[in-house]
């Protein structure tokens, strides 16, 4: 049974997916999730406390099921382009599973650094990229020539891969499994030349 808290955090992503974290009043969150003001304070203290709680949250989960996805040491070591591959589908299926906040992640990552949603939204952010770069870091190892590129390696990646996110999203397109290892592929072309 999906408690109180659970259904402000459900509408709150619907909302700040179709709108965006700005386009969104608390009166709005309130009516669609059926509550009143002080219980949305009650719950979150604030229309950011609640963005924070629903990054903690969703952005938390992906960003454990990204760590896993992208983990290189150990047994996986020398298969950088299954690590990838894997990462690549992390970020498209997490898109399936949770739509409304794959929109909101997006939407976070490039808005304006000073707003309420950027702040929020950067500990996440960072989580993510230093997820990425690890990966490029342990990989230098073995491919010399990356060595000292895992910062813009991880964004080139991470562009790529909410490229296809954005057109999933948006009904364009719907990369399948060997999208997903082709687009790998062109990407580990593009950074082991």
């Amino acid at each position: 049974m999906e408690t109180t808290k659970e259904r402000i955090l459900v509408q709150a992503a619907g909302a700040f997916a179709a709108r965006g974290y700005e386009g969104v009043g608390v009166q709005d969150l309130c009516e669609a999730a059926g509550i009143t003001k002080p219980t949305l304070y009650y719950h979150f203290g604030s229309k950011e406390g609640l963005l924070a709680a629903l990054f903690q949250e969703r952005f938390g989960a992906f960003n454990a099921r990204l760590r896993v996805a992208a983990e290189y040491p150990g047994s996986r070591r020398g298969d950088l382009a299954g690590v990838l591959l894997s990462t690549m589908t992390a970020f498209v299926d997490s898109a399936r599973a949770d739509p409304d906040f794959a929109r909101v992640r997006l939407a976070s990552s490039f808005c304006p650094p000073s707003s309420d949603a950027y702040r929020v939204a950067r500990p996440h952010l960072e989580g993510m990229y230093a997820t990425m770069a690890a990966t490029f870091e342990a990989a230098a190892g073995e491919h010399g020539n990356m060595a000292g590129r895992a910062l813009p390696y991880a964004a080139s990646f991470i562009g790529a891969a909410d490229a296809y996110v954005g057109l999933y999203l948006a009904g364009d397109f719907d990369p399948d499994a060997e999208f997903l290892r082709r687009a790998v592929h062109y990407f580990r072309h593009g950074i082991f030349s």
